[in-house]
Protein backbone atom coordinates (compact mmCIF):
# COMPACT_ATOMS: atom_id res chain seq x y z
CA UNK A 1 0.00 0.00 0.00
CA UNK A 2 1.45 3.51 -0.86
CA UNK A 3 1.63 6.62 1.27
CA UNK A 4 -0.78 8.28 -1.55
CA UNK A 5 -3.21 5.51 -0.44
CA UNK A 6 -3.29 5.80 3.50
CA UNK A 7 -3.18 9.19 3.13
CA UNK A 8 -6.83 8.95 1.24
CA UNK A 9 -7.82 6.39 3.77
CA UNK A 10 -6.74 9.11 6.44
CA UNK A 11 -8.75 11.22 4.49
CA UNK A 12 -11.88 9.67 4.54
CA UNK A 13 -11.89 8.68 8.02
CA UNK A 14 -11.21 12.75 9.29
CA UNK A 15 -14.12 13.25 7.08
CA UNK A 16 -16.67 10.03 8.38
CA UNK A 17 -15.47 11.59 11.83
CA UNK A 18 -15.94 14.92 11.33
CA UNK A 19 -19.61 14.19 9.68
CA UNK A 20 -20.50 11.60 13.05
CA UNK A 21 -19.23 14.55 15.29
CA UNK A 22 -21.49 17.74 13.67
CA UNK A 23 -24.98 14.97 13.22
CA UNK A 24 -24.98 14.37 17.05
CA UNK A 25 -23.92 18.00 17.62
CA UNK A 26 -27.31 18.35 15.36
CA UNK A 27 -29.39 16.09 16.99
CA UNK A 28 -28.08 17.21 20.97
CA UNK A 29 -29.28 20.93 19.34
CA UNK A 30 -32.80 19.07 18.33
CA UNK A 31 -32.93 17.34 21.66
CA UNK A 32 -32.53 20.25 23.41
CA UNK A 33 -35.30 22.22 21.64
CA UNK A 34 -37.69 19.37 22.26
CA UNK A 35 -36.66 19.23 25.98
CA UNK A 36 -37.01 23.13 26.45
CA UNK A 37 -40.42 22.77 24.45
CA UNK A 38 -41.90 19.83 26.72
CA UNK A 39 -40.84 21.80 30.04
CA UNK A 40 -42.67 24.67 28.37
CA UNK A 41 -46.20 23.03 27.62
CA UNK A 42 -48.85 23.90 30.02
CA UNK A 43 -50.80 21.01 28.93
CA UNK A 44 -49.10 17.86 29.69
CA UNK A 45 -49.24 14.88 27.27
CA UNK A 46 -49.88 11.26 28.09
CA UNK A 47 -46.92 9.72 29.81
CA UNK A 48 -44.91 13.66 29.72
CA UNK A 49 -42.88 11.98 32.86
CA UNK A 50 -41.38 9.21 30.90
CA UNK A 51 -40.73 11.58 27.77
CA UNK A 52 -38.89 14.07 30.09
CA UNK A 53 -36.88 11.45 31.59
CA UNK A 54 -36.20 9.31 28.19
CA UNK A 55 -34.99 13.31 26.90
CA UNK A 56 -32.94 13.66 29.50
CA UNK A 57 -31.19 10.97 29.41
CA UNK A 58 -31.17 10.64 25.62
CA UNK A 59 -29.04 14.40 26.40
CA UNK A 60 -26.48 12.89 28.76
CA UNK A 61 -25.36 9.55 26.20
CA UNK A 62 -25.46 12.57 23.40
CA UNK A 63 -22.04 14.36 25.09
CA UNK A 64 -20.52 11.57 26.12
CA UNK A 65 -21.34 10.37 22.10
CA UNK A 66 -20.29 13.82 20.67
CA UNK A 67 -17.26 13.30 23.34
CA UNK A 68 -16.14 9.98 21.75
CA UNK A 69 -16.76 11.30 18.09
CA UNK A 70 -15.23 14.43 18.74
CA UNK A 71 -11.98 12.22 20.47
CA UNK A 72 -12.30 10.18 16.89
CA UNK A 73 -11.97 13.66 15.01
CA UNK A 74 -9.07 14.44 16.41
CA UNK A 75 -7.28 11.14 16.28
CA UNK A 76 -8.05 11.07 12.49
CA UNK A 77 -6.80 14.51 11.98
CA UNK A 78 -3.69 13.59 13.71
CA UNK A 79 -3.78 11.03 11.23
CA UNK A 80 -4.15 12.72 8.30
CA UNK A 81 -1.25 15.20 9.24
CA UNK A 82 0.96 12.54 10.39
CA UNK A 83 0.17 10.81 6.92
CA UNK A 84 0.99 14.10 4.55
CA UNK A 85 4.01 14.77 6.45
CA UNK A 86 5.68 11.08 5.91
CA UNK A 87 4.52 11.06 2.48
CA UNK A 88 6.49 14.19 1.73
CA UNK A 89 9.24 13.18 3.91
CA UNK A 90 9.61 9.91 2.36
CA UNK A 91 9.38 11.35 -0.81
CA UNK A 92 12.29 14.01 0.20
CA UNK A 93 14.62 11.49 1.43
CA UNK A 94 13.81 9.17 -2.19
CA UNK A 95 15.63 12.23 -3.28
CA UNK A 96 18.01 13.28 -1.08
CA UNK A 97 17.92 11.06 1.28
CA UNK A 98 21.91 9.75 0.21
CA UNK A 99 22.70 13.16 0.71
CA UNK A 100 21.57 13.84 3.86
CA UNK A 101 22.68 10.68 5.30
CA UNK A 102 26.03 11.56 4.00
CA UNK A 103 25.96 14.79 5.61
CA UNK A 104 25.47 13.32 9.23
CA UNK A 105 27.94 10.31 8.57
CA UNK A 106 30.32 11.85 10.68
CA UNK A 107 27.96 11.45 13.66
CA UNK A 108 25.95 8.15 12.27
CA UNK A 109 28.94 5.93 11.92
CA UNK A 110 30.49 6.93 14.94
CA UNK A 111 30.08 6.55 18.50
CA UNK A 112 27.71 9.49 19.11
CA UNK A 113 24.83 8.00 16.58
CA UNK A 114 21.70 8.63 16.24
CA UNK A 115 20.98 11.31 18.35
CA UNK A 116 24.08 13.40 17.33
CA UNK A 117 22.95 13.59 14.37
CA UNK A 118 19.17 14.62 15.12
CA UNK A 119 20.29 16.94 16.96
CA UNK A 120 22.32 18.75 13.87
CA UNK A 121 19.31 17.80 11.72
CA UNK A 122 16.90 19.41 14.30
CA UNK A 123 19.28 22.84 14.21
CA UNK A 124 18.99 22.65 10.77
CA UNK A 125 15.74 22.44 10.54
CA UNK A 126 15.09 25.47 13.25
CA UNK A 127 17.36 27.48 11.12
CA UNK A 128 15.55 26.80 7.91
CA UNK A 129 12.94 27.92 9.63
CA UNK A 130 13.86 31.37 10.74
CA UNK A 131 15.17 31.84 7.30
CA UNK A 132 12.00 30.99 5.27
CA UNK A 133 8.16 30.09 6.37
CA UNK A 134 7.49 26.03 5.64
CA UNK A 135 5.58 25.73 2.50
CA UNK A 136 3.19 23.06 2.46
CA UNK A 137 3.96 20.79 -0.84
CA UNK A 138 1.29 21.17 -3.36
CA UNK A 139 0.27 17.54 -3.30
CA UNK A 140 -1.00 17.68 -0.09
CA UNK A 141 -2.18 21.43 -0.08
CA UNK A 142 -5.77 20.37 -0.55
CA UNK A 143 -5.90 17.76 1.86
CA UNK A 144 -4.82 20.44 4.43
CA UNK A 145 -6.70 22.86 3.39
CA UNK A 146 -9.91 20.95 4.07
CA UNK A 147 -8.41 19.82 7.34
CA UNK A 148 -6.96 22.89 8.78
CA UNK A 149 -2.97 22.60 10.12
CA UNK A 150 -5.14 22.17 14.03
CA UNK A 151 -8.81 21.02 14.39
CA UNK A 152 -11.95 23.38 15.44
CA UNK A 153 -12.08 25.10 18.71
CA UNK A 154 -15.22 23.67 19.51
CA UNK A 155 -13.92 19.90 18.78
CA UNK A 156 -11.20 20.45 21.29
CA UNK A 157 -13.86 21.27 24.00
CA UNK A 158 -15.90 18.48 23.48
CA UNK A 159 -13.28 16.01 23.63
CA UNK A 160 -11.93 17.35 26.53
CA UNK A 161 -13.90 15.05 29.11
CA UNK A 162 -12.26 12.12 29.42
CA UNK A 163 -13.95 8.53 30.45
CA UNK A 164 -12.62 5.35 31.93
CA UNK A 165 -13.57 2.35 30.11
CA UNK A 166 -16.08 1.71 32.62
CA UNK A 167 -17.57 4.69 32.51
CA UNK A 168 -17.65 3.86 28.71
CA UNK A 169 -18.85 0.30 29.40
CA UNK A 170 -21.93 1.98 31.49
CA UNK A 171 -22.58 4.25 29.01
CA UNK A 172 -22.61 2.19 26.28
CA UNK A 173 -25.31 -0.18 28.71
CA UNK A 174 -27.53 3.24 29.25
CA UNK A 175 -27.50 3.62 25.10
CA UNK A 176 -28.42 -0.34 24.23
CA UNK A 177 -31.42 0.10 27.41
CA UNK A 178 -32.71 2.82 25.42
CA UNK A 179 -32.32 1.73 22.49
CA UNK A 180 -34.36 -1.52 23.51
CA UNK A 181 -36.85 1.08 24.77
CA UNK A 182 -37.29 2.46 21.21
CA UNK A 183 -36.68 5.83 22.19
CA UNK A 184 -33.16 6.36 20.63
Amino acid sequence: MNTGTITQEALNDYRAAIKSWLTLRNVQSTSQLRLAALLDTEEKPAAHASKLENLRERLALLEWQINCAARDGLYAHQIVLESCVTSATENFMSEHGDALTDALAPFLCAPYGLEAAMKILRTAVVRQTEVRTPVIPAAYKSIIDETGLKVDASMRADASATFTPAKHKVFLARLNRLNEKGEY
